[in-house]
């Protein structure tokens, strides 16, 4: 793609040798609200290989890029049917250009729909946390609108008793994975219909399985890939923090501020009764313990209820909005949506 010129700002596809510039950028650009989160990672480029298809845009000045944004384009279940979506994510402005992002993100906008107006994709969406009010104004200035909030709860590790009665298996296949998944389509928004997420997660064995009778749990271990930090709290975390500190650390992992944490992302967790679920939580808790994990985030469509009686009161509700944007009527109607594991 040649560059495209909006006054004196170029809009192209992203290279390697911006990965050093762009995780920069992602470094010093926090997601804002009560929590306020950066990314660490060392390839900006490394979610892609997640995607059927995808790719970074940017867009740059004469002297530096001033913001990008990822794409990823794959096939999901929506209201029964596969459906092609397309992914926005990684949504970043360079700090120094905070005055022009109206600007870049109407090139960047004209450009993405010069690209992909022409495809065949049903639909785009996006997560964005809740309460970072900038960036759902920048998604509903392109045309987006909230379907849906996934509640994350961020749980501290914790030093639990070893459950011997859950299973916990660690080399997965992929015909195990997709079994997991496949009675869920009849119910459930957003499963992949295609495999390459899985097989590349698999491949770097990054999925466990925790199983037990009446209970189960994927996990996918995000750790040194796409680890993060908090780099601000609103008075009562920060003050909820410093007291955990001092009082549970023996035993729970308190993140520190800017502190960078390693963290497993539980892609599935079903249950049939409390006491199994609990029983697979903790076991969860001590198996990232004996691994050096900080966190262990679960998340589930708010329609579904509060996940807290499984989880126990030291987790932190982190609301993620799922934003669409319709190019073809989807009829996505109520029901809940899974997590995939590309947001």
């Amino acid at each position: 793609m040649e560059n495209k010129k909006a006054g004196n700002i170029h809009v192209r596809f992203a290279t390697i040798d911006d990965n050093d510039k762009l995780l920069k950028i992602e470094r010093e650009s926090a997601q804002e609200g009560n929590i306020w989160l950066v990314a660490f990672r060392e390839d900006f480029f490394g979610r892609l290989k997640y995607f059927e298809e995808g790719f970074i845009m940017i867009a740059e000045d004469a002297y530096d890029i001033i913001g990008c944004i990822g794409v990823g384009i794959e096939d999901l279940i929506v209201n029964g049917e596969s459906r092609k979506g397309i992914y926005l994510f990684g949504l970043r402005t360079n700090p120094k250009y905070r005055l022009k992002v109206a600007r870049w993100l109407k090139s960047i906008i004209q450009e993405l729909q010069r690209l992909l107006g022409p495809t065949d994709f049903d639909f785009g969406y996006a997560s964005v946390k809740a309460d970072n009010v900038a960036s759902k104004k920048i998604l509903e200035h392109m045309g987006f609108s909230t379907t849906a909030t996934l509640d994350f709860y961020a749980c501290p590790v914790r030093k639990t008793r070893n459950e011997k009665s859950v299973f916990f298996e660690r080399e997965l296949d992929l015909e195990t994975i997709l079994d997991l998944y496949k009675p869920l389509e009849k119910d459930y928004d957003f499963l992949l219909q295609g495999t390459k997420a899985f097989e590349s997660m698999v491949a770097a064995g990054r999925l466990r399985l925790f199983k037990t009778e009446g209970a189960s749990a994927l996990v996918l271990d995000t750790s040194g890939e796409q680890d993060f930090g908090i780099t601000r709290l609103s008075k009562g975390l920060r003050a909820f923090q410093l007291l955990a500190q001092g009082t549970l650390s023996p035993l729970v992992r308190i993140p520190r501020m800017n502190e960078r944490l390693r963290s497993w992302d539980v892609l599935l967790f079903g249950w049939d009764d409390i006491r199994s679920a609990r029983k697979t939580v903790r076991k969860i808790h001590r198996c990232a313990w004996e691994e050096g994990i900080k966190l262990v985030n679960f998340s589930r469509d708010r329609s579904l209820g509060s996940m807290k009686d499984a989880l126990g009161l030291l987790s932190f509700r982190i609301p993620f909005e799922i934003m669409i944007y319709e190019k073809n009527c989807i009829n996505r109607g109520s029901r809940p949506i899974i997590r995939t594991p590309t947001i």
